[in-house]
C-alpha cells in the first residue's frame, strides 16, 4: 500500500500500511500490533514507575485524547497516533504510534508534570500475547549491550529465553518469518528486551529482582517452554551484562521520553534487522568515512608489551616491501598501528616511529583508554593534563555514598563529565595529533557507560555520561574527522550509541585457532546488520596468520586463513597482527595477505549475511553477500581442525535460482565447477572457502 490507511469505531482506532496494523481501544488502554505475516502483539500497553514510587499504566482509569496527524520526517511519509491519558494528580501519560508507508512503527512513550519528576523505568510495549505461525525451529535473539568478557550472540529456543539488550527478534530459523524489535535512540536509557515463556507467569518478577545482581543478569532461564506468551520492551535495565552494580539512573523533567521503540514484521528476519540498523543509522547517522577499508598491522597480538620501536619501525618496512606491491593496501593507504603499551616508548622514539611510517607512505596509529583507570582507587596520582589540579580519585566514578565502584576487567571506571578527564583526553588527544598519529583504537569504553552519580549532575545516567564523553573526543578532533583525516576504532564499546566512531570491534579479542574464527563468526552471524548502518565498518579484531604472544604455537595453515577469511567477510577492517621476527610468520603474510581475488572482497567495505539463524550461541558457518550485478559470493567454513566436513547448500536457500546454472569460482584457488539446485563443497580441517557464484549466460 502507498498510503497508511486510518480507521475509527466509538472506542476503537486502527492505523494500517499493509504491512503493520495497529488497532488501539481507547475504553482499555490496550494495542494490538498486526504483521502481515501472521505475527500479533496483543493487550499491548505502557508503564511509567517514578522515583517516588507512583506507577501510571494506560490500562488504568484517566481522562484519554486521541490524535492522528500526517508526518514526513527522516523516516518517510506516515501517520502518528498520539493517546493521551490524563489522571487525577495532574500526570499524563503519552503513547506514541508512528507508521510510516511501506515500513515499520515506532513507539515512544512519554510521562508529563506540572512539576519536576523522575523516572528510572519505562516499559515502552508490554504485550500480554504474542501469537505467530507455528514455525519448525522457533527462536529468540539475545544481544550482549557490549562485547565485553567474551560475550556471545545466542538464537535460543524458546526455553532457554534471557533478557536481550537494545535489539531482539522473534522468528522461525526454517522459514526465516519473524519479527524484530528494538531501541533506535540511544541517548540516554539502557533498553532490554524481556520475553515471558508460556507456562512461566513469576518469570518476569525472577528478572526484576535479579537484574541488578552481577552475578545473575545473564542466567539462562532452564524451564521448558514450548512459546512465548508475552514480552516487555522496558527503558532502564542494568545487569551483569550492562556492567552495572547499581541501578539505572533516574531521568528527571517535566516531561520525561522514553527511547523509541521499533517493532517490524519481516518474511525474512535477516531483512528485518538490517531494517533495524538502518533505522538507527536515520536517527544517528555513522561517523563519515570515504577513504576506504583500513588495511595494516595492528601490534597487540603479535607482541603485546613487547612492543618496542624496532618492532614497530621494521614491520612497517616488511608491509611495504613485501606486501604493499602485491596489493595489501586498500587505495594505497595502510595503517601501522601501535596497541596497548606504546607508553613504554619516549615522547622521541613515538614521534620517530610516526615519522618513519609515513615516510613509508603508511599511516600510524595509537591507542587510548578514555573512560578507565588501571591503578588503584587510593591513588593519589595527578591526573595527566590537569596541572596538577585533579588526581584520579577525583575523576573516579563513584555511588552516592561517595565509595569509587568497583573495578571492570581490572581497570575502575571514569566519570566521563568530570572536567579533569575532559582536560585529560584534550592533552592526549592533542599529544597523538602532534606526535603525527592518525588512527587511534579506543578501548574499554563500556567503562564510561556504567551507572553512578556523576560530576555533571544534568547527566544521570550512564548512556548519557557516554554520549557526554565522546562528544568531547570528537570535538576535540573535529577539524581532523571533518577532513577525513583521523580514523576511530572502538575496541571494547557498548554496541550503541555508535555515530562517533568508524568502527567497533564486533567481537571481544580475536586470535589465530580455529576456535577464535568461530567466535567472531558468532557475532557476525548475528550482528552483521552494524556495518554501514550503525557504524561505517564492523572490525573483527587483529587478523593473527601464524601464531600469537599468548599462543607461541604455529597454528595451521588453515587456520590462519579462515581468520583472515572470516575478517575479509565482516564488513571489514583488515589489520593483520603476526610477529614479523619470525620468518615463517613472513612466508605466511605473503602467502595469505596478497590474494588479489580475496583482498577485493574485503576491500568493498560490505558485510557478508549469515545464511542460517539456528545455532544457539555458535556460529553460523556459511555467510553470502549479492553483488550489484545479481551475482554472488558464498563463504563457508569448517570450525573443526580434527575432521574435513563435506557441506550441501541449496542455491534456493543461500539466495539463488535453483533451476538456473551458475559458475562456482575458487576465489582463492581460481577453480571453478558447474552448479545447479545444490553447491557441493568439500573442506579439509578448519579450511575456509569463499566462492563467486554467476549465471551462465
Amino acid at each position: 500500500m502507498s498510503v497508511v490507511q486510518v480507521g475509527q469505531e466509538e472506542k476503537q482506532i486502527n492505523l494500517s500500511n499493509g504491512l503493520v496494523t495497529i488497532i488501539y481501544d481507547l475504553e482499555s488502554g490496550k494495542a494490538k500490533i498486526e504483521g502481515n505475516n501472521g505475527f500479533c502483539l496483543s493487550g499491548i500497553h505502557s508503564a511509567v514507575k517514578l522515583s517516588d514510587g507512583r506507577v501510571y499504566n494506560s490500562t488504568e482509569p484517566g481522562t484519554s485524547q486521541v490524535n492522528v496527524e500526517e508526518i514526513q520526517d527522516d523516516f518517510g511519509q506516515g501517520k502518528v497516533l498520539s493517546v493521551s491519558k490524563e489522571y487525577n494528580d495532574a500526570i499524563t501519560l503519552l503513547q506514541k504510534f508512528y507508521l510510516y508507508k511501506d515500513s515499520y512503527l515506532i513507539a515512544e512513550t512519554s510521562v508529563k508534570s506540572e512539576e519536576r519528576i523522575g523516572s528510572n523505568e519505562i516499559s515502552v510495549l508490554k504485550a500480554e500475547t504474542i501469537t505467530f505461525p507455528e514455525g519448525e525451529d522457533m527462536r529468540y535473539l539475545f544481544t550482549p549491550f557490549d562485547n565485553d568478557d567474551f560475550i556471545r550472540y545466542a538464537a535460543l529456543p524458546f526455553s532457554e529465553i534471557r533478557e536481550s539488550y537494545e535489539i531482539s527478534a522473534v522468528y522461525d530459523a526454517a522459514s526465516r518469518n519473524g519479527m524484530v524489535v528494538g531501541s533506535i535512540s540511544h541517548s540516554t536509557w539502557k533498553t532490554g528486551i524481556r520475553a515471558q515463556q508460556q507456562g512461566k507467569a513469576n518469570q518476569q518478577e525472577v528478572v526484576q529482582e535479579e537484574r541488578h545482581l552481577p552475578k545473575t543478569g545473564n542466567e539462562i532461564q532452564k524451564e521448558s517452554a514450548s512459546s512465548l506468551s508475552g514480552l516487555d520492551v522496558i527503558a532502564g535495565v542494568t545487569s551483569k551484562i550492562t556492567r552495572d552494580t547499581l541501578p539505572h539512573g533516574i531521568v528527571y523533567g517535566t516531561q520525561i521520553d522514553s527511547p523509541k521503540i521499533f517493532l517490524g514484521f519481516y518474511n525474512d528476519y535477516r531483512d528485518g534487522l538490517e531494517a533495524y540498523g538502518q533505522a538507527n543509522g536515520i536517527i544517528a547517522p555513522p561517523l563519515k568515512w570515504e577513504k576506504g577499508v583500513p588495511v595494516g598491522w595492528n601490534s597487540w597480538a603479535a607482541v603485546a608489551t613487547e612492543i618496542n620501536y624496532d618492532i614497530y619501525t621494521k614491520t612497517s618496512d616488511f608491509i611495504k616491501e613485501k606486501l604493499q606491491p602485491k596489493g595489501y593496501s586498500a587505495d594505497g593507504r595502510v595503517y601501522i598501528n601501535f596497541d596497548a603499551f606504546w607508553d613504554r616508548l619516549t615522547e622521541e622514539e613515538l614521534i620517530a616511529a610516526a615519522k618513519h611510517v609515513k615516510a613509508n607512505g603508511q599511516i600510524p596509529g595509537i591507542y587510548t583508554t578514555p573512560f578507565t583507570f588501571w591503578g588503584k582507587s587510593d591513588s593519589e596520582g595527578a591526573v595527566p593534563g590537569t596541572d596538577g589540579k585533579y588526581h584520579w580519585q577525583d575523576i573516579l566514578l563513584k555511588d552516592e555514598e561517595g565509595n569509587i565502584l568497583p573495578p571492570i576487567d581490572g581497570g575502575l571506571c571514569i566519570d566521563p563529565t568530570h572536567p579533569g578527564n575532559k582536560m585529560r583526553l584534550e592533552w592526549e588527544l592533542n599529544n597523538f595529533k602532534r606526535w603525527g598519529f592518525q588512527y587511534v583504537k579506543m578501548d574499554f569504553m563500556a567503562h564510561g557507560a556504567v551507572e553512578g552519580i556523576h560530576y555533571d549532575k544534568n547527566i544521570t545516567t550512564g548512556i548519557a555520561a557516554y554520549n557526554f564523553g565522546m562528544q568531547q573526543v570528537d570535538k576535540i578532533l573535529e577539524e581532523e574527522l571533518q577532513a577525513q583525516d583521523f580514523f576511530i576504532s572502538l575496541s571494547i564499546a557498548p554496541i550503541f550509541p555508535g555515530q562517533y566512531a568508524h568502527g567497533r570491534r564486533i567481537s571481544c579479542d580475536v586470535f589465530g585457532t580455529i576456535n577464535w574464527t568461530e567466535y567472531m563468526l558468532n557475532s557476525l552471524s548475528y550482528g552483521w546488520w552494524l556495518n554501514e548502518n550503525v557504524y561505517r565498518f564492523n572490525d573483527p579484531d587483529h587478523v593473527v596468520l601464524y601464531n600469537s604472544y599468548n599462543h607461541r604455537e604455529e597454528s595451521m595453515f588453515n587456520e590462519g586463513m579462515s581468520r583472515f577469511f572470516s575478517a575479509v567477510i565482516s564488513g571489514t577492517m583488515l589489520l593483520n597482527s603476526d610477529d614479523y621476527r619470525q620468518e615463517a610468520a613472513k612466508e605466511r603474510a605473503e602467502e595469505i595477505l596478497t590474494n588479489k581475488a580475496i583482498l577485493e572482497v574485503a576491500t568493498a567495505g560490505k558485510t557478508f549475511r549469515p545464511v542460517e539463524g539456528n545455532t544457539g550461541d555458535k556460529a553460523c558457518d556459511s555467510f553470502v553477500r549479492r553483488k550489484e550485478d545479481g551475482s554472488l559470493y558464498l563463504a563457508v567454513f569448517n570450525f573443526s581442525n580434527t575432521e574435513k566436513k563435506n557441506m550441501e547448500l541449496s542455491l534456493e536457500r543461500i539466495g539463488l535460482n535453483k533451476e538456473t546454472v551458475y559458475i562456482a569460482k575458487d576465489l582463492w584457488s581460481g577453480e571453478e565447477t558447474q552448479v545447479k539446485n545444490i553447491v557441493c563443497i568439500a573442506l579439509q580441517e578448519a579450511q575456509p572457502k569463499i566462492y563467486l557464484l554467476e549465471e551462465v549466460k
